[in-house]
């Protein structure tokens, strides 16, 4: 089990056994058997998990010294084993398995014959206590009839059981974990200062939206959950596949694969263009960093214009860069609007040139939605458009170096960027040069980052706190309100 690659680091097996070859129980004379292994292992109430395996034989017999509370004798060792697991508070998980293949006893001439058939018999009698009067089950058993028989039920029972275990470890380490605040004080003087970086996932469509609130595509109130369009699109095509209808890269490929490139992007804008999107609220986080009194550079890995509506809103001028995936012909360049340009320009990656001091930017790492037109439409959405991102970022012509060096000295906010979907954690990979810990130019004072999302797994808090950057537990609405309140006036 400790070997399955599923459970590998998660569990730790010892079996208690007196005749483990590697280290045997000592057998003093001074003791009885039971005596001496009960000195030398964990007894049964003091294991996770006890596993009772009974054909032929019960076990060996015990001294007049172990009896029931009620002065009742035991059978034999393993009724003891068996009773004294029952007895703890609370009990381990007791898995019993019962061979029913017949038993050979031998020559009936021989002198052990009548002791093999007084053990089945107590075989039989143990059992006993797992059926009412009226002959129906009061506990539960395994019988088996051959040994890779009892290997298969035995492996499926303990997986069960451990999978259980680790679940209600990870319930009670959610329930019993202090959810410490964020640091708003140092976040709204570095956000008011310009010195943050903020990066926005795709849980900003939980943004505004009621808990048991569903994305009705026909008149959106708010954006779509990854989710919530990868169920769309498979809808829209036929997705075959019910287990990965939720993998919006897989469902995305599909898609391009039985339709086309063309009739994706269409699709796509039908339902987050700007016309779709016209009735459905904007996200407080959007409204608020419209209002920051400093040029930011904002990374968003969304596809729709909510965020520019809101800069738009504000009044706030921003430049627009946005990373290119389905214009083949600017493979190498990215595109880039000035404010208040009609059509882009389209320097490479490493030549774009901006005042970031100056200008607010809003950086769209995975393609966008353009208002106007859909000549210029990008979507990072597909398997391969994935691995054409990573293979960008790897040569380093996929985000801008003005970005990269922009982020050196500053503080990282990941807004809402869940880690549940392994392109999201690659691409995270591939950008641990920027947001690995650091320490500022003048001195060893830390540079920090932080992550923010309402729920997050063991996981992600492991990825994160790996990389430097601390993850905190609490809506992106709350964490707005409470951030706005602490800004500088």
């Amino acid at each position: 089990m400790p070997k399955d690659p599923l459970l590998r680091g998660q569990i730790t097996c010892e079996a208690m056994r007196w005749d483990d070859p590697n280290a045997p129980v000592t057998m003093p004379a001074t003791l009885t058997p039971q005596e001496a292994v009960n000195q030398g292992l964990a007894k049964p109430s003091e294991c996770d998990a006890v596993i009772v395996i009974l054909w032929s034989r019960l076990g060996t017999p015990l001294p007049d010294t172990y009896k029931r509370p009620d002065g009742s004798p035991y059978l034999l060792g393993t009724e003891w084993e068996y009773e004294d697991a029952f007895a703890a508070k609370p009990p381990p998980y007791v898995l019993v398995y019962h061979r029913k293949s017949k038993v050979d006893f031998g020559d009936p001439s021989e002198p052990a014959f009548d002791e093999k058939v007084q053990q089945f018999r107590r075989v039989q009698k143990f059992f006993e206590r797992f059926r009412n009067a009226d002959g129906s089950l009061k506990g539960g058993f395994v019988d088996y009839d051959t040994p890779q028989e009892f290997r298969d039920h035995l492996r499926l029972d303990l997986r069960a059981f451990i999978e259980r275990r680790l679940a209600e470890k990870k319930t009670e380490a959610r329930a019993t974990r202090i959810k410490a605040p964020p640091p708003y004080s140092v976040i709204a003087k570095a956000l008011s200062g310009g010195r943050v970086v903020p990066i926005i996932g795709a849980g900003i469509s939980h943004s505004g939206r009621p808990a048991d609130a569903h994305w009705n595509p026909q008149a959106p109130e708010f954006l779509p959950s990854g989710v919530e369009l990868s169920h769309f699109l498979a809808d829209d095509t036929g997705f075959p596949s019910e287990e990965e209808r939720s993998q919006l890269a897989e469902v995305a490929s599909y898609y391009e694969a039985f339709q086309t490139r063309a009739t994706l992007r269409e699709r796509l804008r039908q339902v987050l263009g700007p016309g779709a999107l016209a009735g459905a609220s904007i996200p407080s986080l959007y409204q608020f960093l419209a209002e920051a009194p400093r040029p930011l550079l904002i990374v968003t890995a969304n596809y729709d214009t909510q965020i520019e509506r809101a800069f738009y809103a504000a009044r706030k001028p921003y430049d627009l860069v946005v990373y290119t995936a389905d214009r083949k012909d600017l493979a190498n360049a990215v595109l880039w609007w000035p404010h208040g340009a009609a059509l882009p320009e389209t320097p490479a990656p490493n030549a774009l040139d901006i005042d970031l001091e100056t200008t607010t930017v809003i950086f769209k790492m995975h393609g966008s939605i353009l208002p106007e037109t859909d000549e210029w439409d990008s979507f990072v959405i597909t398997e391969t458009d994935y691995v054409e991102l990573l293979s960008r970022m790897a040569s380093r012509s996929a985000i801008p170096a003005l970005f990269a060096t922009h982020c050196r000295d500053r503080n990282l906010l990941f807004l809402v960027y869940s880690l549940r979907d392994w392109n999201f954690r690659t691409i995270l990979q591939s950008l641990n040069r920027f947001f690995a810990k650091r320490v500022a130019n003048y001195g060893e004072e830390e540079i920090p980052s932080w992550a923010i999302d309402e729920h997050l797994s063991e996981l992600e808090t492991k990825f994160w706190q790996k990389r430097g950057v601390y993850p905190y537990e609490i809506s992106i609405d709350e964490f707005v309100t409470t951030l706005r309140a602490r800004m500088p006036a």
